[in-house]
């Protein structure tokens, strides 16, 4: 056992060197920073850090918003895990879009079923004139939750839906997140115009995105927030916001 253990503990170290390669090449040619590869580092998923040569690459060449490039390495890491993505090297997509695409098509094929019940399974742990917070247990609630009271992100058509990852078609990520990690979802509208200027006291640059916002409790007693467009809130602000709607 003591022979596997350390044969694992090699290769891992392997892989990780590996896919670390291209990136550091990228920092010695002055072309990619010391704190974005950090950066870079922190946001993949996997514990081989396996994404990192590719998302270093991407980064110097297209500059993706880092949220939208976290998003969807995570995406496809879950699908990846779940055997729902065909294409299995992440090198053979040649560009950002090309990875973007490929999740979105696999995130929108969910099969639509009856689901009613599923959809109920939400506790609204308050509902007065000043918030509106729900806390889903599904992921049917959970995406029903996401395209009705926490909808947000404009369509283009008039119509709006939800960028949270947690209420796409497919479940893979919101059951990742609950079943998986144990993480607890609070989804929080703000709705009376008072919380909505202490909001833009606090964030005047970015309040309208605030409205609505995803707290995910992880496991540990941590906080991750997501504002309506889906970008991550830092744990300073996370507490900023808590403490304006009085929940800290």
């Amino acid at each position: 056992m003591k022979l596997i253990h350390t044969k694992l503990l090699k290769e891992n170290k392997f892989y990780i060197l590996e896919n670390m390669r291209q990136a550091k090449q990228l920092v010695d040619a002055n072309r990619l920073s010391s704190e974005d590869l950090t950066s870079l580092i922190n946001i993949d998923p996997t514990s081989q850090k396996k994404y990192v040569g590719w998302m270093a690459k991407i980064w110097v060449t297209e500059k993706p918003d880092i949220d939208d490039l976290r998003n969807t390495i995570e995406e496809f890491d879950t699908l990846l895990n779940k055997g729902k993505i065909n294409i299995k090297d992440i090198n053979s997509f040649k560009d950002f879009k090309s990875l973007f695409d490929e999740v979105d098509t696999v995130n929108n094929s969910g099969e639509g079923t009856n689901v009613t019940e599923l959809e109920r399974d939400y506790d609204t742990v308050l509902d007065n004139a000043d918030l509106l917070i729900m806390s889903p247990h599904t992921h049917e609630a959970s995406r029903k939750l996401g395209l009705s009271f926490f909808s947000f992100r404009d369509c283009g058509d008039g119509g709006k839906d939800s960028s949270w990852c947690t209420t796409y078609k497919a479940p893979d990520h919101f059951n990742s997140y609950y079943y998986t990690n144990n993480v607890t979802f609070y989804y929080v509208k703000i709705k009376s115009q008072n919380l909505i200027d202490k909001l833009k006291a606090t964030f005047p640059s970015r309040y309208k995105n605030l409205i609505v916002v995803a707290l995910a409790v992880l496991d540990g007693g941590g906080i991750d927030g997501y504002d309506g467009l889906d970008k991550q809130i830092n744990s300073k602000d996370v507490k900023l916001f808590t403490d304006i709607i009085g929940i800290s």
